[in-house]
């Protein structure tokens, strides 16, 4: 009888041990998708960051816009109200890439954030006509010291309404890489009559993106079109979302 009473508390002890593994070794699910989310968020935010930069410069440059070509110098302090003084612009006009150089050294923007490097946008076709694209891609570009890669083509399929893709997209933090796709659709609806003044300009978002987060897991997001991300350019909401619905899965 003592001898089977061992065994029955070895063979309990060995179930504890087990079971004490498997929930050590297993996952939070929630946790999961908080860091998924959050890292979702952080690059889609400077993402949708470099599409205002560019759309700010292509409406405003005669050459990009309309295919006028008024532009007098190679290089010119940015002239569009995103762009902050530590910024500078350069214009090639045989290739129509217009280059924002946040310079080598951490530049604050207008949204609070911290910029170096280069956002090189290729223009093909006058940007406010129907059908024109802008390659967007980046050169040894930081926000807030992570490093941010990837390349990003904008359609304009509506007068104020375009196709966005994210193509290979990294953040790498301290804490680790993020990678992200996306297929966005993005619309002007505030700030239309007003091309000189971006600061009462607002956007919706809708479209999917897929990624892995920090920590190695992947993740897909869809937003739900009848609750489009919203973000206004203003003063303390420059740099994120307003309102809208995302859904996040593992």
């Amino acid at each position: 009888m003592k001898n089977y009473l061992n065994l029955v508390i070895i063979a309990l002890a060995i179930i504890s041990l087990s079971l004490y593994g498997c929930k050590n070794n297993s996952t939070n699910p929630i946790i999961e998708n908080i860091e998924s989310a959050e890292d979702n968020a952080l690059v889609e935010g400077e993402y949708s960051s470099i599409f205002e930069f560019v759309d700010d410069e292509g409406e405003n440059s005669p050459l990009m816009s309309v295919g006028k070509n008024d532009e007098q110098n190679e290089i010119q302090t940015p002239n569009q109200e995103l762009l902050p003084n530590c910024a500078t612009r350069s214009i090639d006009t045989i290739n129509r890439v217009i280059t924002i150089d946040f310079g080598t050294t951490n530049c604050l923007c207008l949204d609070g954030m911290y910029r170096r490097g280069k956002i090189h946008a290729q223009f093909i076709g006058p940007y406010r006509q129907i059908g024109s694209k802008v390659i967007v891609s980046l050169d040894d570009y930081y926000v807030n010291d992570n490093k941010v890669t990837g390349t990003k083509t904008i359609e304009r399929v509506m007068q104020y309404k375009w196709s966005i893709e994210v193509d290979s997209a990294s953040v790498t933090t301290k804490n680790g890489t993020i990678s992200w796709n996306s297929n966005r659709t993005v619309e002007r609806i505030a700030g239309n009559s007003t091309p000189l003044n971006i600061w009462d300009d607002e956007y919706v978002y809708t479209g999917t993106a897929e990624g892995i987060n920090r920590k190695g897991v992947e993740f897909s997001v869809s937003i739900d079109a009848n609750y489009p991300l919203k973000k206004k350019v203003q003063i303390g909401c420059a740099s994120t979302f307003v309102s809208g619905d995302r859904k996040s899965t593992r």
